[in-house]
């Protein structure tokens, strides 16, 4: 009766540590592609505000026009 107790602890315990290391896996890839992804956004964002700074700066040079994108009128 004995042996029987000892492989339920054993079983148990090796249920426990199989599933917290499966939770530290998963909570570092869940890692890694968070900061591939910040860094992602980070570029985007960077680029975005240098293409909006540079439309502002080359439309200034043209007067009566504002920078940015111009709407679309007319027939597409």
């Amino acid at each position: 009766m004995k042996n029987q107790s000892t492989l339920n602890v054993s079983l148990v315990l090796t249920l426990v540590v199989c599933t917290l290391m499966s939770g530290l896996v998963t909570l570092q890839i869940m890692w890694v592609y968070a900061q591939g992804n910040l860094s992602q956004v980070l570029n985007q964002t960077s680029n975005q505000t240098s293409n909006q700074t540079g439309n502002q700066s080359l439309s200034s040079a043209i007067p009566g026009q504002q920078g940015g994108t111009p709407s679309k009128t007319g027939h597409s």
